[in-house]
């Protein structure tokens, strides 16, 4: 019996020194079917980047108006949220957020920014406002905005989100443009 363990393990050891490693034909197929495997998942994974920098961009657009309704009734002024929207059909656009304090006729007016959400982190998404005005303005009694609207955003060719504000309730919340879209609901139509 140990004859045979011994003899068992004298063949694997003679016959392993022969078969080391892999083959360079081998290696090839490995790397081959590897980058065939990775060239189809690539489409998947770009897909799923612009989706969460859409939703990344929502949720901040959402902050950014619940932090000036917030900061409106907090620190007793108003609150302004501004966006600048480069006309020359290139996506670069920004939205501030700047409290309001001193605005009589006898001072002048101290603009103070507190927040910005601009194209400098969200490449490649186009913004556009519905609002009749460049600037909404919380009101520092309630927290209310002046205007009913929204910020409409989307990568080029695709589905479009809106951050949308409400003047009677004062609510906020993101929503799809032409129907449920990157896990939101259809916007309500009027």
């Amino acid at each position: 019996m140990a004859r045979e363990i011994t003899t068992h393990f004298h063949h694997i050891h003679h016959n392993g020194d022969r078969q080391r490693g892999f083959t360079l034909l081998e290696l090839v197929f490995t790397v081959v079917i590897i980058g065939i495997v990775a060239a189809m998942a690539a489409p998947s994974f770009s897909g799923l980047i612009e989706s969460n920098k859409i939703k990344r961009l929502a949720t901040e657009i959402e902050w950014l108006l619940v932090q000036a309704k917030s900061e409106a009734v907090m620190s007793g002024e108003n609150v302004e949220v501004q966006v600048v929207v480069d006309g020359a059909g290139t996506p670069i656009w920004s939205i501030t957020l700047n409290t309001i304090s001193g605005a009589t006729s006898s001072t002048t007016v101290d603009v103070v920014t507190l927040a910005e959400v601009s194209s400098d982190n969200f490449s490649n998404i186009e913004l556009d406002k519905t609002f009749t005005s460049s600037k909404l303005v919380f009101d520092k009694l309630n927290g209310k905005p002046n205007l009913a609207g929204g910020y409409q955003f989307n990568i080029p060719t695709k589905d479009k989100v809106k951050v949308t504000v409400n003047t009677m309730t004062g609510r906020i919340y993101s929503c799809g443009v032409d129907g449920v879209v990157y896990g939101y609901k259809k916007c309500y139509s009027k």
